[in-house]
């Protein structure tokens, strides 16, 4: 079979296409924010949980409240380095998911970016997570869900907001 000139350009156009649509899909998504450089996160790690932090800590943290995002990033980057190997890898590969083009186009269903949805649709959308006939997504509201809240509710800074009391029995175990 002899390939004519015309059809030889049209097939290198569509390879291209398909290439740089591929590539586009697996880059991750741009950061928007300022990353906090000495955490082990990498910054689109970051940028995942400074997104979702609102949404999970509705009422608690504010979208616009930095310096409380930035204290519960801090805690969640803590937290995530004394997780076992193979949660840490886990969870490794569903922010990886979470922070590539194609991964969020795919896990959000065509969603806007996460920096983009206000926080009703951040919302929202992870409560389609939570409630998916998929039990992967509902693992990974699951996942973030128990790394977020722990970050916050673990952090004896957060307790008067909260009116908790440490028990007297816990007292010395705990810095707070």
């Amino acid at each position: 079979m002899k390939l004519s000139r015309r059809s030889l350009l049209k097939y290198s156009i569509a390879t291209a296409a398909l290439a740089s649509g591929g590539a586009w899909l697996v880059s991750p998504a741009s950061i928007d924010f300022k990353p906090m450089p000495r955490l082990t996160l990498k910054p689109q790690y970051q940028q995942v949980f400074w997104y979702l932090i609102p949404a999970f800590l509705e009422g608690a943290v504010a979208s616009d409240d930095v310096a409380r995002k930035q204290h519960v990033l801090a805690n969640i980057d803590q937290a995530f380095s004394i997780l076992e190997p193979h949660t840490q890898a886990e969870l490794n590969q569903l922010l990886e998911i979470l922070a590539s083009r194609g991964g969020w186009l795919l896990l959000s269903a065509g969603a806007a970016q996460l920096s983009e949805l206000s926080i009703a649709q951040r919302l929202l959308l992870l409560q389609q997570w939570q409630r998916h006939y998929l039990q992967l997504l509902r693992q990974a509201y699951q996942g973030l869900h128990e790394l977020i809240t722990a970050a916050w509710y673990g952090d004896p800074t957060a307790w008067p907001e909260l009116a908790y009391q440490l028990p007297v029995q816990a007292r010395g175990l705990v810095n707070d």
